[in-house]
């Protein structure tokens, strides 16, 4: 089993707190749907740029209808099928208090029990907390899918288009790859594999233990991180970031036919006050 905890400095009754949890869940589906929008809209400005004019305009916000649908779907899944029992509660009590010092009875969670025992210690299976956790991980799946499909079609499109680039062109697309690396890879790990890994481990029976902290710590920083590697990988943003300017070649003239000795009185410079 795993939780997801409420903790912070804002108090709420327990029913409440179970809600802003299952908020607090389903944003994390918005953003990595948000993440696999960005990439959509960068397959069809670069592999498919005829098909921009069906995107322009108030078309644009029709890429943003899945990314709502995940947000309202990992909700229905954390809700429903991860809500708050007594029964949790009573399994985990004992592994809070002797790790966190926190009677979970009191506390607001959502998590996922995937089965139980009887009196007479046969296995019996939690079908509502088993479709809840499959439908979070179909999501993943869904929009880390859409991620690599795309980022392999933009790296292919550019790579192809090499040959035919000058060199300012390619130095801003060997750029572009250095960023496309970046942020195909950093939310693998910092969002999709903890999470992924987060919900499946037990249903193996594998404890997770306090690593289970790395999760929301790294699913909270990274939309911190993900706008700094485009910052920091483009020259132009980077130069803009840091208020560097650019160096301009300057071309210093000398004419041999004049010397030091022979110059003229313009050439002497002068200082006046008026």
């Amino acid at each position: 089993m795993f939780i997801v905890m409420l903790d912070g400095p804002f108090q709420f009754s327990i029913a409440f707190g179970n809600d802003i949890t299952c908020l607090y869940c389903a944003s994390f589906a918005l953003c990595i749907s948000l993440l696999a929008a960005q990439f959509y809209y960068r397959y069809i400005a670069v592999c498919k740029p005829e098909s921009l004019d069906s995107i322009r305009g108030w078309k644009l916000s029709l890429i943003f209808v899945p990314c709502l649908i995940c947000f309202v779907a990992w909700f229905a899944c954390v809700y429903y099928g991860m809500h708050n029992t007594v029964e949790k509660q009573q399994f985990m009590r004992e592994v809070m208090l002797e790790n966190y010092e926190v009677d979970i009875t009191q506390e607001s969670f959502i998590g996922s029990y995937y089965w139980g025992y009887d009196e007479d210690g046969n296995r019996i299976w939690r079908s509502r907390d088993i479709i809840g956790s499959s439908g979070c991980t179909c999501i993943l799946i869904i929009c880390f899918s859409t991620i690599l499909f795309c980022a392999f079609n933009i790296y292919f499109k550019l790579k192809s288009a090499q040959a035919i680039m000058s060199a300012k062109t390619r130095e801003l697309n060997r750029q572009l790859f250095i960023t496309l690396t970046f942020q195909t890879l950093l939310p693998f790990f910092m969002m999709y594999c903890p999470v992924g890994t987060f919900i499946t481990l037990p249903f193996f029976e594998i404890e997770v233990g306090q690593l289970g902290n790395y999760v929301g710590a790294a699913a909270g920083t990274y939309p911190a991180i993900e706008p700094l590697i485009a910052i920091f990988c483009i020259k132009d943003f980077r130069r803009t970031v840091l208020c560097q300017r650019r160096k301009r070649r300057t071309d210093v003239k000398f004419n041999p036919a004049r010397s030091s000795g022979t110059r003229t009185s313009s050439e002497i410079p002068t200082s006046s006050f008026h």
